[in-house]
């Protein structure tokens, strides 16, 4: 597959099963990490052991890279089925951000952890930290295509 053939599939994607999958996929396993409790039990396996050695405030900061990577996935998604960028970018802020809300909620519910506006705040920094990465990637390839285009049409010498 040369270049202009992966830009070309980039830009005009298709529906397909993977679009549900992939975003569904991250946010049940965001809903699973929160869903853990908050101090071990004693008949916890020992990999659920290993999620309370990492510190509170690095579970804190792991908040925006997580929901960025949600965001992204979302953003792609819907770019399947949305054909502007900025439908596809709106849709993707507004689930990541009622997803980081519901993981909230959820939260509350669960022995030894609570909600916090915090998590929310790092939740939407997240998001919007997503929707910057999905534009820039989509400005590179809007380039690489401009160029690949360029390079059709004025062969080298």
């Amino acid at each position: 597959m040369n270049l202009h053939a992966l830009v070309a599939h980039c830009v005009r994607l298709r529906p397909r099963r993977l679009h549900v999958v992939v975003p569904l996929a991250f946010v049940a396993l965001l809903y699973w990490l929160s869903s853990q409790p908050g101090t071990p039990l004693p008949d916890d396996p020992a990999f659920y052991r290993l999620l309370y050695w990492v510190p509170p405030s690095v579970q804190n900061a792991l908040h925006v890279p997580a929901y960025a990577a949600l965001t992204l996935a979302w953003r792609w998604a819907l770019g399947a089925w949305l054909r502007t960028p900025s439908a596809a970018a709106f849709g993707a802020c507004v689930i990541a951000s009622a997803c980081g809300v519901l993981d909230e909620w959820n939260q509350s519910f669960v022995p030894g952890r609570f909600a916090s506006l915090t998590d929310i705040a790092l939740d939407v920094a997240g998001v919007a930290l997503g929707i910057w990465l999905a534009a820039w990637m989509g400005s590179r390839a809007q380039t690489i295509q401009q160029q690949v285009e360029w390079i059709k049409v004025e062969p080298r010498l």
